[in-house]
């Protein structure tokens, strides 16, 4: 998506208001409407993570580094964190996972949504399909399908209505019905779906051949964050077979004490001693956890660094 296809999703997802109701969850229950091919699904659960003061930190801090964003939200007197249950993304291609090659981008958001919002979107145009009115602006559709919202790359949104209503070639082609989906569906079970931000990817062929070179092959990622007192990050590499998994665990492990060290040094102890890498048959597993203090650390050396990154830009066109 385009920048500003961003934008209108981001911005899409921030209107909230009191209009429908709630459908807080996983977002393991909108599967059923993510299409067959998808190759990434990843859910965030705000609705479980609403009580979490890293995450409300955490969010603030976000805005803070996007002022256009945080403005047009206090002139809508929105506030996503409170309206906001959950937000599902799901992409893919024939082409891979990269940004340019995306096409079936699909963006579904659940909470309190009012559906006259959509209408004041700059420079949107209308259509129906289905009896859904389609809003489009540049190269993004958006509508609502019931009460949930869905955003869509411009002229992809009919065949997601037609999935969600049941209809035409859509029907039953979904990650959580179609025997093609059979991958994701695998790729989804490994995922640790109870966590508040959650996701499952199919990793590219051209990736699983980059991997094949070194000795090694895997097909499935996943990750899982929970926003408790910490941030604990949980992430499962799916190999074919136990000896990759240890070859993989192997080079890790070979690296951890390095990575531990600089860690520490950073002032992220907790980080340092929570990091594990461990192998269970064919699947990697990597545990880390951070407090909000180091959480913070790495936010600020983050704005640093791409501080840095846009003034080395400006000043070589």
């Amino acid at each position: 998506m385009s920048k500003s296809s961003l934008a209108l999703c981001v911005l899409g997802a921030a209107l909230v208001a009191t209009a429908a109701p709630a459908h807080a969850g996983n977002g393991t229950d909108l599967l059923k409407f993510v299409p067959e091919q998808s190759q990434l699904v990843m859910v965030f659960d705000m609705g479980g993570a609403r009580g979490s003061g890293l995450l409300q930190k955490g969010f603030s801090q976000l805005l803070a580094a996007a002022p256009d964003a945080k403005t047009k939200l206090a002139e809508l007197g929105l506030d996503p964190m409170k309206d906001i249950d959950t937000i599902l993304f799901a992409g893919g291609s024939a082409k891979g996972l990269s940004k340019d090659s995306m096409q079936d981008v699909l963006i579904i958001v659940e909470g309190r949504l009012p559906k006259d919002k959509l209408s004041t979107i700059p420079d949107a145009t209308s259509s129906t399909y289905a009896g859904v009115t389609i809003f489009t602006s540049k190269d993004t559709d958006a509508a609502f399908i019931g009460d949930r919202m869905y955003f869509a790359k411009k002229g992809k949104l009919k065949a997601e209505i037609d999935l969600v209503l049941g209809k035409g070639k859509a029907k039953g082609k979904s990650v959580a019905t179609s025997k093609r989906a059979k991958a994701m569906k695998a790729a989804i079970a490994a995922a640790d779906t109870k966590a508040h931000l959650w996701a499952a990817v199919l990793i590219p062929a051209s990736a699983q051949a980059d991997m094949k070179k070194e000795g090694m092959a895997a097909s499935t990622v996943t990750f899982g964050m929970k926003f408790t007192a910490d941030l604990a990050i949980g992430l499962k590499l799916v190999t074919d077979s136990a000896d990759s998994a240890a070859k993989i665990v192997g080079m890790a492990q070979a690296q951890l004490g390095q990575v531990t060290s600089a860690a520490s040094s950073m002032g992220l102890t907790k980080a340092a001693k929570s990091l594990m890498v461990a192998a269970d048959g064919p699947v990697v597993k990597l545990n880390l956890a951070l407090t909000e203090a180091e959480l913070t650390s790495i936010m600020n050396l983050a704005k640093q660094f791409g501080g840095m990154a846009a003034k080395g830009a400006a000043g070589n066109p």
